[in-house]
């Protein structure tokens, strides 16, 4: 029995507004709705390099191969 075409809905994600993130001294919070993570600021560097790490794979699993540069300076008139 043929239903048509199949609907793919994608799943539901939080928006910025949903998480804050503040250093409390020597640690970094991590708020998602109701709940906080706590975590020395070492351990939130590795946490960003492996969220980094696993975007960029998604990225390109997803197709998109676009690029994101930022002009940092203008050299034009420099020598």
């Amino acid at each position: 029995m043929d239903t048509g075409p199949a609907i793919h809905v994608k799943p539901t994600t939080f928006t910025p507004q949903q998480m804050i993130i503040v250093s409390e001294n020597e640690l970094v919070a991590i708020k998602i709705g109701n709940t906080t993570l706590r975590v020395h600021y070492e351990d939130a560097f590795r946490i960003s390099q492996m969220i980094r790490v696993r975007a960029k794979e998604a990225k390109r699993f997803a197709g998109d191969t676009s690029r994101h540069w930022s002009l940092i300076a203008n050299l034009d008139g420099l020598g």
